[in-house]
This record gives C-alpha cells, sequence and structure tokens, in this order.
C-alpha cells in the first residue's frame, strides 16, 4: 500500500497556510489594505528546508491553492488572489534556495552567526523584496492600492513573518520543541512552560493598556527565555509578542496607539518595533546555541579523552608556568607513581628522581622552544615513560603553562633492546657481532676501564681445509663451539664478538700482562683439549692462534687493532695453535 505521507504532509501545509492566510487578512488588514504581518509563507518554508528539493514541488503547489483560495474567500475576488498566490509561491521559493546553507549538517537552523546573517537577508531583504514588488503591483492592479504603500506593507509583512515565525515552524516540524521537551526533566518542563506564560503575560499586559510606552518590558521574559531555553523557547517567545501587539494594535490597544498618525502609520510603527525585538533577540539567541553546542562539543571530548585515557596508557598534565600541576587525566597512579589528589596542586620538581627532575627540565625548555621537547625517563622498576610537553601562550607569546603527554613505552623500548640486541649479535654464534664489538670498542676507549685494556685477535687454525673436507655445516658447528669455549673462560667485564668467517676478538677489561696473558692461553688451552662433536656424526679437531696487546696511554684504537693483528699474524707464523703477546 504506498504511503499517504507525500500528499498528506503538503496538504496538512497548505491547509495550514489557507488559516493563516485567512486570518491575517481578515483582522491583521486595515481599510482594505495589505495585511501587517504574513506568517502564512513561513509555514511552507520552514517545511522546505527540511525536506530534499525533490519534495519542494508539492509544497508550493499547496501554497499557491492555500494563499489564492484565502485571498478569494476573504475578498471576494479571483484574479488578484491568484496573482498574490504567484507572488508568494515565488518568493518561498527564493527563500528555500537562498537559505539551505543555515541549516547545519546536524539539521538545525541559526545555530551560528553567520547563519543569522545569511538568515536575516536572504529571508529578511531579499525574498521578501522579490515578492512585495510582485505584490505591489498585483495590488495596484487588482485593488487600485498606492504601489508605494502596497509595497513598503508587504515588504515589512513578509519579512516580519519570515523571519519571525520561520523559526517556529521549523522547529515544530522538525522535531525540535518535542525533542526538548522529551529530554527534559519535569521540573525543567514546568520552567519552559513558566517562562513562556511570563511572555504572553508580560505582552498581554503591555499592549492591553494605552496610557504607558512600556514596549521595552517583553524583552525582559525574553532574554530570561533566550538564556535558560536557547534558540526553540525564543523563537516561541517572540512570536508570542508578534501575534499579541499585532493583534491589539489592529483593535487600538497597546503603546503603539500612542502614536500620531492613523491606522497605517501605527502598523508600520509596530512592524518596526516587531522588526526591532527580532534583530536584538536573534543575535543572542544564535551566539546562546552557539555557546551551548560548544560547551557540549567540550563535554564530549572532555569525556573521550578521560575514557580514552582511562584505558590506555597515557597520562594528560598541564602545569602552570611555575610547574606546578593544575590538571590530571588518565591513570596517572600507574605511570607516575602519585595518586591525582596528590600530583594536584604540587609542584613538578617534587616527583620521585629522576622523573621529577626530568619532568621540569622539558617543561622549562618547552618555554623557550617553538617545538614540543620530547625526553625518555626511567623509573624504577624498569618502567620507560616518554613526556612530550608543549608550551601554552597569551597573545604576546609570554608562556602561561604547559601541556604534557605521558606515554608507557616500556615495551617499546624492550622491543628497541631487542632489536639492537639482534643488530649486534652474530646470527650463528650467538655472541657480539662486529658492529656490536666497535660500539663497545669505542666507549672502552673514551672511558677507559679502571684496570686498562687488552685486545686478542684471534684465528682458527686451518679452518679452510675443515670446511672443505667436512661441509659448511660441520664448519658453522665448529665455529659455534669454538664460541662457546672462548666465552667460557672470560669475565663478566670481558667480551668476546665474531667479526667475520673465522676470525674472532676479545676486549678485556685489563692491561695487566700476567692476567691478560693467564686468560688466552686458558682460551688457546680450552679450544684444541677435547674435539668438536659434529651435527651429521664424526668429530673434528680445533686449534686457534692468538694475538695479545695492551693499550697504552693515549693509543687510538686503530693502532691497537693493528698491534694485535700483527701478534697473531706472528701467532701463525710461528707454527700456530699458540698465543704471542707484543
Amino acid at each position: 500500500m504506498p504511503s499517504i505521507r507525500p500528499i498528506f504532509a503538503p496538504f496538512a501545509s497548505g491547509v495550514l497556510c489557507f488559516v493563516l492566510s485567512v486570518a491575517m487578512i481578515k483582522y491583521l488588514s486595515f481599510q482594505g489594505n495589505l495585511a501587517s504581518v504574513w506568517p502564512a509563507n513561513a509555514v511552507v518554508l520552514a517545511q522546505l528546508l527540511a525536506r530534499p528539493r525533490r519534495e519542494w514541488g508539492r509544497y508550493l503547489v499547496a501554497a499557491f491553492i492555500a494563499i489564492a483560495a484565502a485571498g478569494a474567500f476573504t475578498r471576494g475576488a479571483l484574479s488578484a488572489p491568484v496573482g498574490f498566490g504567484v507572488a508568494n509561491v515565488v518568493e518561498i521559493a527564493l527563500a528555500s534556495w537562498l537559505l539551505r546553507g543555515p541549516v547545519d549538517a546536524g539539521g538545525r537552523l541559526l545555530h551560528h552567526h553567520a547563519s543569522v546573517g545569511r538568515f536575516v537577508i536572504c529571508a529578511g531583504i531579499i525574498a521578501p523584496g522579490v515578492g512585495a514588488l510582485l505584490g505591489a503591483v498585483i495590488a495596484a492592479i487588482g485593488f487600485h492600492l498606492p504601489i508605494g504603500v502596497s509595497l513598503a506593507t508587504k515588504f515589512s509583512a513578509d519579512a516580519l513573518g519570515l523571519m519571525i515565525f520561520t523559526p517556529f515552524f521549523f522547529g515544530l516540524f522538525h522535531g525540535d520543541y518535542r525533542a526538548s521537551i522529551r529530554a527534559a526533566s519535569r521540573a525543567e518542563r514546568a520552567q519552559m512552560l513558566l517562562l513562556l506564560v511570563a511572555v504572553l503575560a508580560v505582552s498581554v499586559s503591555v499592549f492591553a493598556q494605552n496610557r504607558y510606552p512600556l514596549l521595552f518590558l517583553p524583552m525582559v521574559p525574553l532574554m530570561l527565555v533566550a538564556f535558560r531555553l536557547g534558540w526553540e523557547g525564543t523563537s516561541l517567545g517572540v512570536m508570542l509578542v508578534a501575534v499579541t501587539g499585532g493583534v491589539a494594535t489592529c483593535y487600538g490597544h497597546g503603546p503603539v496607539s500612542l502614536s500620531a498618525g492613523d491606522m497605517a502609520v501605527k502598523l508600520v510603527f509596530l512592524q518596526f518595533y516587531l522588526a526591532t525585538v527580532l534583530m536584538l533577540m536573534l543575535p543572542v539567541a544564535a551566539a546562546l546555541a552557539a555557546r551551548r553546542d560548544l560547551i557540549d562539543r567540550l563535554s564530549e571530548s572532555e569525556r573521550s579523552l578521560g575514557l580514552l585515557a582511562d584505558r590506555s596508557a597515557i597520562v594528560l598534565l598541564r602545569f602552570s608556568a611555575e610547574g606546578a600541576c593544575t590538571r590530571v587525566v588518565g591513570d596517572v597512579a600507574t605511570l607516575v607513581g602519585e595518586s591525582p589528589d596528590r600530583l594536584l596542586g604540587a609542584h613538578i620538581g617534587e616527583l620521585d628522581p629522576p622523573l621529577g627532575v626530568a619532568l621540569f627540565g622539558a617543561h622549562l625548555r618547552a618555554g623557550t622552544s617553538d617545538r614540543p621537547v620530547i625526553i625518555e625517563v626511567e623509573r624504577p622498576g624498569g618502567i620507560w615513560i616518554e613526556a612530550t610537553f608543549r608550551a601554552e601562550r597569551d597573545e604576546q607569546g609570554i608562556m602561561t603553562g604547559s601541556a604534557a603527554t605521558l606515554v608507557d613505552v616500556t615495551a617499546r623500548k624492550a622491543r628497541e633492546g631487542e632489536l639492537s640486541r639482534l643488530a649486534e649479535t652474530d646470527e650463528l654464534t650467538g655472541l657480539s657481532n662486529r658492529a656490536g664489538f666497535l660500539r663497545r670498542f669505542e666507549a672502552a676507549l673514551a672511558d677507559p676501564p679502571a684496570d686498562g685494556l687488552s685486545i686478542a685477535l684471534i684465528d682458527v687454525d686451518r679452518f679452510k681445509s675443515l670446511n672443505d673436507e667436512l661441509g659448511h655445516v660441520a664448519g658453522d658447528a665448529a665455529l659455534a663451539e669454538i664460541g662457546r669455549r672462548i666465552a667460557g673462560n672470560l669475565r663478566a667485564t670481558d667480551l668476546v664478538a665474531r667479526l667475520g668467517g673465522d676470525e674472532f676478538v676479545v676486549m678485556l677489561g685489563t692491561a695487566d700482562p700476567e692476567v691478560a696473558q693467564e686468560i688466552c692461553r686458558r682460551m688457546v688451552e680450552s679450544v684444541s683439549a677435547a674435539p668438536v662433536t659434529l651435527p651429521l656424526g664424526g668429530e673434528a679437531e680445533t686449534r686457534i692462534s692468538c694475538g695479545l696487546v695492551h693499550r697504552m696511554p693515549g693509543q687510538g684504537g686503530i693502532d691497537l687493532l693493528n698491534r694485535a693483528d700483527m701478534a697473531l699474524y706472528a701467532a701463525k707464523r710461528g707454527g700456530r695453535n699458540q698465543l704471542i703477546a707484543a
């Protein structure tokens, strides 16, 4: 069964447009002139702003029929009402086309200053200007009214109608009022009703008397409505003032009747008053709506940030310029070792060293840097923290504080350490490789051990023959076993590394000739003491030659290695399987 909504919604819109048109023509027209306020166009405009353009045609046709029928019903003629129907439909279509921008991605109207400005220009000037020009020509032809008066009346009536009633009907059709009422508590609903009743009561009181010019009084409850109820309440409150003032003025009541001139002049004054009220309330309501949206987004961002920090090893801290902690987000107890209550208000330098000292130093450096300052600190227990500090500055560029992100990078540091170890480890023997040896060797040259430094270069005797006769598998097994036997004779402060092929190097943390030579003799003897068992069966005899040198004061690394190489060459030339100390 096809849906009746595509037909019912335009029909209902047309009925409402017809009722409002009849009411305005009958009760807010004076001496056969045009109505002083025209809200009928706002009904259709509010519908079109909330719907895709492919549906606009049905609503515009319904509006044309409703306005033309209302004119024929109240004025007893047909040609002029048909012309007014065309003029109003052109105005509605133009306003709808121009006003697609003020409706934001959330389907809300006039929730920021830019949308208010565009709404005023499009719905308050351009669209009613075009509609008023067409309507004035039709009024001059059909009703013999002065074109200048008709143009001014039609323009102000349509502009006020669109600007006052479009936000109200948009909120009504789009469900904004229903959503606000559903989201409010019982007390908040009572407050909504009380404030709107206050607007209506003040408006009725002001426009029911002719003695005092109290037109400013409705602004007081309207401001309260704007602050407490937001944009939806403001649009409804302005509409209540407009309807009350319009009806009272047309029947000779209210402060507007105190002005000099005939009813036409008084209606112009009323239009000016309503325009003033509207132009005062539109920016206020938009600013409050934007502020409320910003607060909601900040609250949501705060909740998301807290949730993210609670579920990850991240802590967010903020410090004053002096270094006092002013904000904490995340599991600070696990990462920093302090409770949030203990940390808030405390100086950053009061944290346990070395964390406090490092963080305060980064905080100070951030104040003199345009880039983030990143440090890594190891806490007791092997916990590594990466801290990123960014300075916060005022308009003059003076540091007002800093924001810090602390991340647990223990796992990353462990991976980096493992990768570094693998990069400096010989895959075959498990000993240090050339890169690992050179790093340790350069460090030892820069900061020599207290007992001195000795270097021993080692070469496996006749390894090529072993490799050729027994194969590479046997050769690899022999190298691995030789490495284990050499390492088994070293102290914790010593280092053995495989330089490549059948070459090894030993770095001894001593320059005592007797100690160094004793260690190297044990290495030579342990390698030849027993044959190596091969993985594919059988055994292989292994021997090494060793050249030992001791570092002399001020001697460079290249010279030291060259001397060790010469000693090794002497050991091989002298018969192999021996130690030569130079």
